[in-house]
C-alpha cells in the first residue's frame, strides 16, 4: 500500500515537472504579444502624445495586460526614483527585475535592452524608429514561439509523465 502511494506521488511529480515546462512555453507567446502591445501603445504615447517618458510608461502599464504591466510599471518607477538614473538605465533595471517571472527567452530580453538603450537618449522620431524595430524582432519571436509552443507542449506533458512513470517502476 505505502509503496503505491509513493509510486503515485512520483508519477504526479514528474506529470507537474512535466506540465510545468509545458506552461512555459504556451506562456512565452501570450507574454510576446502582450508586450508587443505594449510597445504599440508606447510608440503611440511617445509619437502623438508627446509626453515624457515616464508618464508614457506609467500610461501603458496602466493600459498594458496583466503579463507586462508590472515591468513598465518598474520602469517608470525607476525613471521617477529621483536616483538619477537614465532613461536606459531605469529600463535596464526593469528588464532585470522583471526576467525571472516572465516566460520569456533571453533574446527576447535583449531585444527590450537594445530598445532600452535608444528610450530617452535621442529625439521623438528615432525612438519611434526603434520602437518599430523591436515590435519587428517580437513579431519573429511571436512566430517561433507559437511553433515551440505547437511543438513542445504535449512532448512535455508525456514527458513528465512518461519520466514519473519509469522512475516509479524502477523504485518499486
Amino acid at each position: 500500500m505505502l509503496k503505491a502511494l509513493g509510486a503515485g506521488m512520483v508519477v504526479l511529480a514528474g506529470s507537474l515537472a512535466g506540465f510545468q515546462i509545458g506552461d512555459l512555453y504556451k506562456r512565452r507567446p501570450r507574454e510576446l504579444k502582450a508586450l508587443a502591445g505594449a510597445l504599440l501603445l508606447l510608440q503611440t504615447e511617445i509619437s502623438y502624445a508627446a509626453v515624457p517618458l515616464g508618464e508614457a510608461l506609467i500610461t501603458v502599464a496602466r493600459r498594458a495586460g496583466a503579463e507586462v504591466a508590472p515591468f513598465f510599471r518598474a520602469a517608470a518607477a525607476h525613471l521617477d526614483a529621483g536616483a538619477g538614473l537614465t532613461a536606459a538605465e531605469a529600463w535596464e533595471r526593469a528588464v532585470d527585475g522583471v526576467a525571472p517571472a516572465m516566460a520569456l527567452r533571453e533574446e527576447d530580453f535583449g531585444t527590450l535592452r537594445d530598445l532600452g538603450a535608444a528610450l530617452g537618449s535621442s529625439d521623438r522620431e528615432d525612438q519611434v524608429r526603434h520602437i518599430a524595430l523591436a515590435l519587428e524582432r517580437l513579431k519573429a519571436a511571436v512566430a517561433s514561439a507559437e511553433e515551440d509552443a505547437r511543438r513542445y507542449v504535449r512532448l512535455y506533458h508525456f514527458l513528465g509523465f512518461g519520466a514519473g512513470l519509469g522512475l516509479a517502476i524502477i523504485l518499486c
